[in-house]
């Protein structure tokens, strides 16, 4: 698969999207020294990373990139555990909150399971209800991400 993704990297960003709020986002925390931003996703690491080249989005993620990948484990919510092991290794010194956005109820346990934050944006196909049902109470769920300053606020971050 990696082989075939490196031969087709002209043409790995055909057909997806950036969703609207993610690139000023993005860019808002890339520019916090006190954050650190990881991938957390299914897909192997080498085509996880040139998704993210082929968005125009990888230099947004904290440099050396680090995540949890498929190629690490099968369990979504292993991923969150492992990308924050890869954090704490890579940038010593602790953090004051860990957490893990998605638009499925899976994205939602995985970060509970992997002891982040879950913060869940109805952008996807489930509603705010199937997002808050999957939580075991603590996720956090908003309509999207094109607030970054609410979104920064929502995790403490201040300006």
């Amino acid at each position: 698969m990696i082989s075939y993704a490196r031969a087709h990297v002209k043409d790995i960003g055909v057909g997806l999207e950036v969703l609207p709020g993610v690139v000023s986002l993005l860019e808002a925390l890339s520019l916090r020294e006190n954050v650190v931003v990881g991938l957390v996703t299914g897909n192997l690491e080498d085509i996880a990373w040139m998704k993210m080249e082929g968005l125009g989005i990888q230099n947004y993620f904290t440099t050396p990139n680090f995540g949890g990948f498929g190629s690490d484990h099968s369990d979504r919510g292993e991923l969150v555990k492992i990308a924050a092991d890869r954090a704490t290794k890579l940038f010593p010194g602790g953090f004051d909150i860990r957490a893990h956005v998605g638009d499925t109820p899976n994205d939602i346990k995985a970060a509970e399971h992997g002891g982040a934050l879950a913060i869940g944006v109805c952008t996807g196909i489930f509603s705010e209800e199937e997002l808050r049902q999957a939580s075991c109470g603590d996720a956090v769920i908003i309509p999207n991400l094109t607030d970054s300053k609410a979104f920064m606020s929502l995790l403490g971050i201040k300006d």
